[in-house]
């Protein structure tokens, strides 16, 4: 059986590595399945190294076509590198992560599809904590691929899309399958959904990476040159523009060594004192750090809790990843810190949230035992045939 492999295409690492691992793990080891990737001529280097196969199409804006901002001229260079990809691996399954265009090569050729699906997409939280004026993460960006999103990709004023094509793509969400990259207790299906039987949880489906052999003798001098400090892990991932700068100089000037994947110029100020580097093997940063902070983004939310690690998250306005760290404030195993233009409170709330962690009384680890059962529960029982056969069924 052929399966065509789609990750969101402006969506960088954090939407292709589930797919990576679902293909590694889960994939790999059933002969009777050939799984082909569409991604760009960088990941593919990548992945050809794994033993995984790739269509050969650069799936990648150019460089003239962002600058453009046409949208009609961006979706219909999407459409037609997934349509001629559909073409040459002829699958019997489409398998992508917030690839949405995908119904226009799945459901209009009457191809199953399975969709990994977040809590940003089958909203749960309370509606007395959402705020009308967050958006989801892809409409929020520094670069202009992140806007296509939901809001504008299917707007007929600047689309090539007809009234038929409107009407696959708005069912997205409505794939035959769906894989949650999380647990039960914190990535909630709604009480009212429908087809609950067509959602099945994997547990996250991360990298435990290590770092390289030059990125660990760095973090060695650092770690050396800063021992019987307390590290603090910072980050807003790669795409989020959010400042961390005064988080940074926070713990800096309280005593704490800071590694940090946010360049500023705090970074150089203090330079013997914070560790920076663009990309970081997150599940060891967050094993020898004290405390981490983040933006609770496409599964970082885990690495905390399965490294036994205290955390707090800081809102960037999405309420994709609103939804989940307001979750984790209410199980206790992290705290939240409001944006600035929510709460002008947001500074003190950020100071007793570090005094709760000081006092080792930021989060109750019973819970965080029970939620990292749950993970390696949830990840030991997953089974990718009882999901592929529901989607073909």
């Amino acid at each position: 059986m052929n399966i065509l492999t789609i990750p969101y295409i402006a969506g960088g690492i954090s939407h292709l590595i589930p797919l990576y691992v679902l293909q590694q793990k889960y994939l790999r080891s059933n002969f009777t399945i050939k799984n082909h990737f569409l991604v760009n001529s960088y990941s593919q280097k990548f992945l050809m190294l794994k033993g995984v196969s790739c269509v050969p199409i650069d799936y990648v804006f150019g460089e003239d076509l962002i600058k453009s901002k046409d949208l009609s001229k961006i979706n219909e260079c999407v459409v037609e590198m997934e349509e001629k990809a559909y073409e040459i691996v002829k699958p019997s399954l489409i398998i992508e992560d917030t690839a949405c265009f995908t119904p226009l090569i799945a459901e209009k050729n009457n191809t199953p599809r399975i969709s990994i699906q977040r809590t940003g997409i089958f909203r749960s939280i309370d509606k007395r904590f959402r705020n009308d004026n967050h958006v989801h993460s892809f409409q929020k960006g520094r670069n202009f691929g992140k806007t296509i999103g939901f809001s504008n990709l299917y707007n007929s004023e600047v689309s090539m899309f007809n009234d038929n094509d409107l009407n696959f793509l708005n069912r997205y969400i409505e794939s035959k399958a769906k894989i949650i990259p999380g647990i039960a207790s914190i990535e909630c299906l709604p009480e009212d959904i429908q087809d609950r039987d067509s959602y099945f949880y994997s547990g996250p489906l991360l990298i435990k990476d290590k770092p390289s052999e030059k990125l660990s003798k760095r973090l060695d001098e650092f770690l050396s040159f800063n021992k019987q400090k307390p590290i603090v892990f910072i980050t807003t991932g790669t795409i989020d523009g959010t400042s961390i700068e005064d988080f940074i100089e926070f713990f800096v000037k309280r005593n704490y060594a800071v590694i940090t994947t946010s360049n500023s110029e705090i970074n150089e100020k203090y330079k013997e004192k914070v560790f920076y580097n663009k990309l970081l093997p997150l599940h060891f940063i967050c094993g020898i750090s004290n405390l981490v902070i983040h933006q609770c983004s496409a599964g970082i939310y885990h690495y905390p809790i399965m490294n036994r690690v205290p955390s707090l998250t800081i809102s960037t306005q999405c309420y994709d990843r609103e939804d989940i760290a307001l979750r984790l404030q209410e199980l206790g195993v992290s705290g939240h810190i409001p944006h600035p233009e929510d709460n002008a409170n947001y500074w003190d709330i950020f100071i007793e949230m570090v005094e709760k962690f000081e006092k080792n009384t930021l989060v109750d680890f019973y819970t965080m035992d029970k939620l990292r059962t749950e993970i390696d529960e949830t990840m030991s029982n997953f089974q990718i045939e009882k999901v592929i056969q529901y989607a073909l069924s």
